[in-house]
């Protein structure tokens, strides 16, 4: 059956033969809030209503109007179950790719996904997850999940103790026996070889609910962190969910595209560090404890760090001139760490972490990496970097019609609006034929391929990280 195509408006597809993708997809800008909520509304009501929507508006939108928008993406007496969030405001280079008139303006705008099933053995189930973990590991620290577990009991006993109870030493909470093997509620009685796609968005301390997806090894998954929003939500809350009417602070939303039948399987998902490069060879990890690598090929893990930097540069960056090396002090080197020792050219994709490196010591050889994840010996690291660039690339470019993008961004300076008197009554609305939303806070990836053995999805708040589902 042939999908509807709005001739000068938004959402548009192809025959479900021609299409591996089940979503009709969006994103539009405007700098006018009121001008983009009118075409949102014009446009949802020419299209035939979608079992599940999911949308991402930006958190820069008026918070008088963010209520309109959710009843414009999910209106009053449809079937939809509209899933989403605040995300951080898009980079200029991808909300001006429609409209040149945008440019050096405040960008307003929303991401839309619609779900129209191509076969019948196919649906989507919305879902929203109350599962959240322990606050995220400080600098260095050491990964002790026992510890962890105790630590733990005794918040358990502390908090029944403060409430007027007994202070049962040792003893857990429901919730905390239930995130040993966590579930999502919804999808509890799916088989998880049936969960072909999840697209997600998640509050912090992630932890236990991308544990409960790792059940899922055969779905294609994608997703972000949203953006934080003290400052732009009516509530003060840190960050905003979106699940039907309702809103929350904490744990995390999403969809679930089911298909029973073998042949059909999930979406490719394509994963972008956004232009990390190697700086020279791998190494294998002979030391390590936790997210702290100590040795690497028999040697200081932090040294060898140091010399790669220097080769980088072609000199000790003692050497450098003052503004060249005030410059390369401020750059950042990360960790590509592979479960064996990888080819070159170097595929990141096949990474089971990529992340930041947080700190060195050559004295002592440790180097800290920043992940939640242990750094196992016998795996392999190789060291990357930013090359410079004198260019933006444009986030969009490589986002097709109907793929859904989720980017990880540098922390937007946007100033809050509670009212839409406080921005242009009027102005353009640019339109994208793909999903891009945006967050400063990372976007959730699933490394490896599909299937048993493969690595629990994760966050990555690398900036540039583009994951697409296509």
């Amino acid at each position: 059956m042939l999908r509807t195509r709005l001739k000068g408006t938004i959402l548009s597809g192809a025959t479900a033969a021609q299409r591996r993708s089940l979503w009709q997809c969006a994103t539009l800008a405007s700098p006018s809030p009121t001008a983009l909520l009118k075409r949102v509304q014009e446009t949802i009501a020419k299209e035939p209503a979608a079992g599940v929507t999911v949308f991402a508006l930006s958190k820069n939108v008026p918070q008088q109007l963010v209520s309109a928008f959710r009843r414009a993406v999910a209106p009053s007496g449809s079937s939809t179950t509209a899933i989403g969030c605040l995300s951080e405001v898009l980079p200029g280079a991808a909300s001006t790719t429609s409209s040149s008139s945008l440019k050096d303006q405040e960008v307003f705008s929303i991401a839309l996904a619609q779900h129209r099933p191509a076969r019948d053995t196919e649906r989507a189930i919305p879902f929203r997850s109350a599962l959240v973990g322990r606050p995220n590991i400080a600098l260095g620290r050491e990964i002790k999940p026992e510890l962890q577990a105790n630590h733990d009991q005794v918040d358990s006993g502390l908090e029944a103790f403060l409430k007027g109870g007994v202070w049962g030493f040792g003893e857990q909470t429901q919730a905390e026996v239930s995130t040993q093997h966590p579930e999502i509620a919804e999808l509890k009685n799916e088989h998880p070889s049936a969960i072909r796609e999840l697209v997600v968005f998640t509050a912090d301390r992630t932890q236990p609910f991308l544990a409960a997806l790792s059940r899922f090894s055969d779905a294609s998954t994608v997703g972000m962190v949203g953006t934080s929003t003290p400052f732009h939500s009516a509530d003060g809350s840190a960050y905003t969910l979106f699940y039907g009417d309702d809103t929350a602070a904490s744990g995390a939303v999403g969809v679930a595209v089911v298909d029973g039948s073998p042949e059909h399987r999930g979406t490719p998902v394509a994963l972008n560090y956004g232009g990390l490069a190697p700086i020279g060879a791998s190494y294998e990890v002979t030391s390590a404890q936790g997210n702290i690598v100590l040795s690497l090929s028999g040697q200081n893990a932090a040294r060898l760090l140091l010399h790669a930097v220097n080769d980088l540069f072609g000199t000790s960056a003692a050497n450098l001139p003052a503004a060249q090396r005030t410059h390369e002090k401020e750059k950042e080197f990360y960790a590509a760490v592979f479960e064996s020792e990888p080819e070159f050219p170097l595929d990141l994709s096949k990474a089971r972490i990529v992340a930041r490196i947080m700190a060195g010591d050559p004295s002592r050889g440790a180097m800290s990496v920043e992940t939640e994840e242990e750094v196992k010996k016998g795996s392999h690291i190789v060291f990357l970097h930013r090359p410079d660039s004198g260019s933006t690339e444009n986030p969009l470019r490589n986002v097709a019609e109907n793929q859904l993008a989720f980017l990880a961004v540098p922390a937007s300076d946007s100033a809050p609006h509670f009212s839409a008197t406080e921005c242009p009554e009027n102005g353009d609305v640019s339109i994208s034929q793909g999903f891009l939303a945006a967050s400063e806070n990372g976007v959730v990836i699933g490394s490896g391929e599909l299937g048993q053995g493969r690595t629990p999805p994760r966050i990555c708040a690398i900036e540039g990280t583009r994951t697409t589902l296509q």
